[in-house]
């Protein structure tokens, strides 16, 4: 019970990783406010999580909007009275909303990637943070990618994706460092290539899975979901209360190789 009467916030908690994250969290003792776009995936994510016998609310609606953010971290000190963990997990994909290297990607791609795999961190953190110093500290855990760490000329070549990780990187960095002092420690988990709901246009095209198998030798393919929930629950957890300020690559091997 590594999060015992502990309070998170887990964005885009509906399916793949963060529905992981939630379940792993809810299994480890902590109460739950779930953020997910679409309600009828946000209530099934719920709906198991409370018949787990977790306590857990739905907030539904876009992060990366502000009133979105402010109502999710009002609704932990609503129903839970704090907030000790964040877990900035939404967003979205870049080649199929028109990205691609900069010569060919869309200029509403970019702003889109932008608004929802950054600024989400950004709003969610802005709210969030006075909340765990007002109640002595807390963890944050930003969703990053290998992505961000290095460079892909093949298959994944989606530049403002990558761009927007990188930015989640240096956000991560900056904010472990001023908030060090108030008890809030920050990091980033920067997976490779996992098997999610969101993967599954990669995982049925052969060549792409050979690619991966290579850059990804330790899983010799893509990870878990699972392996990612284990990584993000020691980062929120108080085993890692020394721990500030790391991008953990959660590759396989990927950006070592690089």
């Amino acid at each position: 019970m590594l999060l015992k009467n502990k309070v998170a916030i887990i964005t885009g908690a509906g399916q793949g990783l963060g529905r992981s994250i939630a379940e792993r969290f809810a299994r480890e003792g902590a109460r739950l406010v779930l953020n997910e776009i679409t309600r009828s995936t946000g209530q099934e994510a719920l709906k198991a999580i409370k018949s787990s016998g977790a306590m857990a609310e739905l907030v539904t609606g876009d992060a990366s909007i502000p009133r979105v953010a402010k109502r999710l971290v009002a609704a932990a000190v609503r129903r839970f009275g704090r907030v000790d963990i964040l877990v900035n997990n939404a967003g979205i994909g870049g080649s199929s909303h028109g990205d691609g290297p900069v010569t060919e990607s869309q200029e509403d791609a970019w702003d889109t990637i932008m608004r929802v795999n950054l600024k989400s961190v950004f709003l969610c953190c802005r709210y969030a943070i006075p909340e765990m110093i007002r109640n002595g500290g807390g963890a944050v855990i930003n969703m990053a990618s290998v992505l961000g760490l290095t460079a892909c000329q093949k298959y994944f070549t989606s530049h403002a994706y990558a761009a927007s990780k990188g930015g989640i990187i240096s956000l991560t960095r900056a904010m472990a460092v001023y908030y060090a002092r108030s008890g809030v420690r920050v990091n980033a988990v920067a997976p490779g290539l996992i098997d999610t709901p969101l993967t599954q246009k990669s995982k049925r095209r052969p060549q792409v899975m050979n690619y991966i198998r290579e850059r990804q030798p330790l899983a010799g393919g893509m990870g878990s979901a699972e392996d990612v929930a284990a990584v993000v629950l020691f980062l929120a957890s108080d085993e890692a209360r020394l721990v500030t300020g790391t991008i953990l690559p959660l590759d396989a091997g990927w950006s070592a190789g690089a």
